[in-house]
């Protein structure tokens, strides 16, 4: 979509983040100021929108300088005495927390322009925007943040909702998509589950406002079946490790959702769930899986039903 219309789409997924790299040296975060993202915030004024969304996710007291000069950003706690600290590795959390923000301040921007009449408008820049499309922006954020990051979205859906700005959200974390579907749910709308059967193939079918939404139960029925049917594709790896997640957290397993996986082939399984859910690994593009990754994930997701006493679906 971004291919066919650059001005009219703006796109959050796995490549913004390959905008942004670490210099483990210098402890400075590059940024590569040919993306268009980085073009838009230095031509609008919008780094100071980005440190203020940073802190608000953040406990407020780390800080991110943004220095588009030298093409970097520097972590930090500026207190204002001797007890500040520059230089600052931040963790993967916070670093995705930042990249959200930097996607955010923009849509934020673009917004707030578009409810405007064009003649008050303070920039053009944003007219042909038609379409936001927003792939997973939670990838390694604490509970407390995916709520408050879908909250802050679900608010600026609804504000969009009269400029003729469309969203298209996409998740594997069911707690993101809980927050967002309860927060923009009204008694006109319908929902539908997207299904791949044996024999039908893809259906669309619509949900009644009775049916609980038991997504656990059909990412376990979806790996049961490739499993049983010899078709385990990477995207079942990726629905393992969302369920292993889910788990984790209602569990408060500390430790994170590697905790979970038990069995002998819990080593190899954390690798490769932990390159399946980058599409950045160019290597890794392909849907094909290895005939051991397909025995590690069978052996570990029978293990792990069978500890945590999944219901059997199949």
């Amino acid at each position: 979509m971004k291919d066919r219309d650059p001005d009219g789409v703006v796109l959050y997924n796995s490549y913004v983040e390959d905008v942004f790299s670490w210099d483990n040296e210098r402890v400075v975060l590059k940024m590569n100021l040919e993306a268009e993202l980085l073009k838009t915030i230095e031509t609008q004024g919008l780094d100071g929108a980005i440190v203020d969304n940073f802190k608000s996710l953040t406990d407020g007291k780390i800080e991110p300088l943004i220095d588009f000069a030298r093409g970097e950003v520097v972590f930090g706690v500026y207190a204002g005495d001797d007890s500040t600290t520059d230089g600052i590795k931040i963790s993967r959390a916070e670093e995705s927390i930042f990249v959200w923000c930097v996607y955010y301040s923009v849509l934020s921007e673009a917004v707030e322009t578009l409810a405007d009449s064009e003649d008050l408008r303070s920039t053009t820049d944003y007219d042909g925007l038609t379409l936001a499309v927003i792939d997973d922006p939670v990838s390694s954020m604490d509970d407390v943040r995916i709520v408050s990051v879908a909250l802050a979205l679900a608010g600026l859906i609804k504000f969009a909702g009269d400029h003729d700005l469309r969203f298209l959200v996409t998740t594997h974390h069911a707690l993101f998509f809980n927050v967002l579907f309860n927060s923009l749910r009204r008694k006109s709308d319908h929902a539908y589950v997207l299904a791949r059967e044996p024999v039908a193939g893809w259906t669309l079918s619509k949900q009644s406002k009775d049916t609980p939404f038991s997504y656990h139960l059909g990412v376990i029925n979806d790996i049961q079946q490739a499993i049983l049917g010899n078709s385990v594709q990477r995207g079942h790896f990726n629905q393992f490790r969302a369920l292993l997640e889910k788990t984790a957290n209602f569990l408060g397993h500390t430790g994170g959702w590697g905790d979970l996986l038990t069995g002998p082939d819990a080593a190899l399984l954390t690798k490769v769930l932990n390159l399946y859910s980058h599409d950045r690994f160019a290597d890794l593009d392909s849907a094909e899986v290895a005939v051991e990754y397909k025995d590690a994930l069978r052996g570990e997701f029978q293990e792990f039903l069978k500890t945590f006493r999944w219901a059997a679906t199949a």
